[in-house]
Parts: structure tokens; sequence; C-alpha cells
């Protein structure tokens, strides 16, 4: 009996069929012709799309190849204003103060890189869908700061220039820690790699279509006001588009924002959500509950802000003069509360896990959200818990209000799973993570898988 075998690439496709494989003499091998369209998209696409990538890559590729030909245009008109502020044309302008504008602004920029970098660089991963659309809006707006160049002083001009540098390098700083963390979302398959190298094609045409209308643009446009209201409405329609962009992502991780709303909705309504309805909901500028740690009472009439903090951020809430403050200590956390009229604030200090490395992601992101499940569960009850006053209420009503028990947590921590969210990342924590230690102070040496390995075997004897 004559059988058929193929090859197939990583989505399915069948590459080649072979015949007669029986005897060498019948074996005949069968080409699958691919389509020039087909064949010119697998040179800007993962291998194996779409089955390598998540839903949500071919949404957010497209919109944000549309807003990389905006930005190229608009970066054409940008950088024609500064060659102007520069002096290019003008022969009474000196080569020198030209060179002084350009080496501070790049001085500075570099140095605003850094600080950065080192300031925020732990929060832009957690928070990758807001600094990616930070990252644009601090693009456009050094540009419009690069069209005011050509109308200014010497020194003003030197102002503006720096400003606009630190912007943009702000802007990298963003940018490219947030595309770093987009991609890792995107990637099924260990593809990171050749998900930015495709990447990298796909921005490349994008820029040189952006760039040969761009230069039409500028040849055509040379009012001022025009290239203003041209600017405007380009910048305009690049920002629409990276949002866009950034709204087709469906993250699996919890970060503050995403916690707090499936934490309220499975309190309101018993539901848990999953990626897909979060991502439908969730501010992109973290306006709404939960972003940047907002919390609300039930009825809304009770807001404040939660933060994770070391020991002294829980202590030092006793020192606010005015406000009415309690403390909580768990197994896994101690947690400070304090309020006055309508308004309240929240710290949590996460005690150490014995024999767990910090360094462990997927070992201690259960803690913070334990943590951080008690916090939106405090604030939701708050309508209640203010009003009667917090010491009298946590020890005389919490036992009957029936607050989440344990069990309950782990029932919907599996359900949280179970929904498709990643649970082994910790996304809620958006400074180095610190731990409280509680006893001696000294360190707790875990022992590596080499110094298990090492550690002599003892035979028993009969």
């Amino acid at each position: 009996m004559s059988r058929n075998i193929y090859d197939i690439d990583p989505a399915g496709n069948v590459l080649c069929t072979y015949t007669g494989v029986e005897s060498q003499e019948d074996l005949k091998a069968q080409r699958t012709r691919i389509p020039t369209l087909r064949a010119l998209l697998h040179a800007f696409l993962p291998a194996g799309y779409p089955h390598s990538v998540t839903p949500d890559y071919l949404p957010y590729q497209t919109y944000d190849s549309l807003q990389a030909f905006f930005s190229s245009i608009t970066s054409l008109l940008a950088n024609r204003a500064v060659l102007e502020g520069l002096g290019v044309g003008d022969s009474s302008s000196s080569p020198t103060g030209a060179l002084i504008l350009k080496i501070a602004g790049d001085t500075i920029s570099r140095i605003a890189t850094i600080l950065f970098a080192h300031r925020l660089g732990t929060a832009i991963e957690p928070e990758c869908k807001f600094y990616r659309f930070l990252a644009d809006l601090l693009n456009d707006s050094a540009q419009l700061l690069d069209l005011l160049t050509p109308a200014m002083p010497y020194f003003p001009k030197l102002g503006v220039i720096i400003s606009a540098g630190v912007l943009r390098s702000l802007c990298g700083v963003a940018a490219n820690a947030s595309k770093a963390s987009l991609s890792a979302h995107f990637a099924l398959r260990g593809n990171l790699a050749e998900l930015n190298a495709k990447e990298a094609s796909q921005e490349t045409v994008v820029s040189l279509l952006g760039m040969l209308v761009g230069s039409l643009v500028v040849k055509i446009v040379q009012d001022k006001q025009v290239v203003w209201v041209l600017m405007v409405g380009l910048l305009g329609t690049h920002l629409m588009m990276n949002y866009w962009a950034v709204r087709s992502v469906r993250c699996r991780t919890l970060n503050r924002q995403r916690a707090t709303m499936v934490v309220r909705e499975w309190l309101e309504h018993g539901k848990v959500l999953g990626p897909e309805e979060v991502s439908g909901r969730e501010s992109i500028l973290q306006l709404g509950v939960g972003g940047f740690g907002k919390m609300t009472s039930k009825s809304g009439e009770y807001t404040g802000t939660c933060e994770f903090g070391t020991y002294g951020d829980v202590k030092a809430l006793a020192s606010w003069k005015g406000y009415h403050r309690y403390e909580f200590e768990t197994e896994v956390y101690f947690m400070g509360i304090c309020h006055r009229g309508g308004d309240f604030l929240m710290r949590i200090a996460l005690k150490e896990e014995h024999g767990q490395k910090m360094s462990d992601t997927s070992a201690s992101a259960s803690s913070p959200l334990e943590a951080w499940f008690d916090a939106v569960s405090h604030a939701y009850h708050f309508d209640s818990a203010l009003k009667d006053g917090l010491q009298s209420h946590y020890e005389n009503e919490v036992p009957l209000l029936g607050y989440t028990s344990e069990e309950q947590k782990g029932t919907v921590f599996a359900a949280l799973a179970a929904a498709g969210w990643d649970l082994e990342t910790n996304a809620l924590e958006t400074r180095s993570p610190v731990r409280v230690r509680v006893g001696d102070g000294k360190k707790v040496l875990i022992p590596s898988e080499k110094d298990i390995l090492r550690q002599p075997q003892v035979s028993k004897k009969d």
C-alpha cells in the first residue's frame, strides 16, 4: 500500500509532498507552489504565523506600522525646523554656535536617559501599555518643540533644544523597554529574537515609505502656518494609531490596574474576568480604578491609593497627624491603613519567603497577588469600615462580614489561571522588590541546584 509523506512548516502548511516512497526509483517530490504575495509576507511575518504568536499580534503590528508611517513624515518636518534653527542656509550664523547647541542637547539627553532608566526601569514592564503610549506622546511633544527653534533667540533656543532632547531620551527608554515586554508577550514558541528581527524589517519598509511621502511634503509645504496645521493633524493621527495599537494588546499578566478590576468584579458579581474582557475595560492612561494603585470603596464614597513598600513605609503612616490608622499583620505581609474624611492610604510590606530567592519571579508572584487581593477587598468594604472606625470595625465586625478566606482565594486564583491569566509573573510591584525579614536579620542561605548535587550521598547499610 502506497503512502504519501509531507514536509510541513510550523503553521502546518505543506511545503513538499513525497510519493512512491516505497522504492528509490519511484520516489517523487513535488514542492507546494507559494503565491507571490504570501511569499512576500513571509519575509515580514514570524515563521509559523499565526500559530507562533498571540492573536493580538496582527492588530498591534498593523496599527504600529501606521503610526510609524505618520511619525516618519512628522520627523522630517521637525528636522527641517531644527536645521533652520541651527543656522543652515543662513550665512550670518556661526557653525561653532550651532555645534555648541547640538553638543549641549546631546549631553543633557544622555544624562536624562541614565536617570530615567534608573528611576523607572522596573515600572515599565508591568505597565508596558501605558509606557508604550507615553513614549510616542513624549516624542510628539519633542517634535512640536523642534518647530519653535527657528523663531527663538540663541539662549531660549538652547533651552528648547535641551528640552526636546530630554523628551526624546525619555521616549527612547520607554519605547525600547515597553517594546521588549510586548514582544515577549507576543512570542509563543521561543521565537522572541526572530519576532524582533521581523518587526525591524516591517519598520524599515514603513519608514522608507514615510520618508518618500515626507520628502514630497517637505518640498511642497513651506508656509509656517500650514506646517503647524499639518503637524498637529499628523501628530493627532499618529497618537490615535498608537492608542489603537496599545488598546488591541491583551496582556495576560496582572498589574495593579488589571488585578484591581478582576478582584472588584469578583467581589461585586462573583465573576472572574479573562484577559480579553479586561483589555477592553482598562485605561491606557491609568485614569480608571486601579491605575497607579487607585482604589475605591463599593459606593465610590471613599477613594485612595495602595502601594508596595518597606516596613518603614507602613510604620510611617502613624506620623500622619489627623489621620485614623490601623495595622494588619499576616503570614505574608504587613499592611497599614490610614484615612481622613473620604481619603485613605494603604501601604503593604511583604515578608520574606523562607527557602525562596527574591530573584525567582515565579516563586514570589503569589505573595504580592494575595496581598493586593486583600487590599482591594478592604477598600471595597470601607463604606462600613471607615464609618464605624477602623479599630472597632476590624475587631468586632470583620468576622461577620465574610471577608475572603484563604480557601476562597485559592479557588479564585485557580479560576484566574483557568481564564488565561499568568499568575507566575509578578507584575504588581513597580519598584525593586523589598521584603521584610522577621527574626535576627541574618541572611538565610539558599542552596543552589549545584550545591545539592555536590552533597555526598549517604547509603544505608543493612
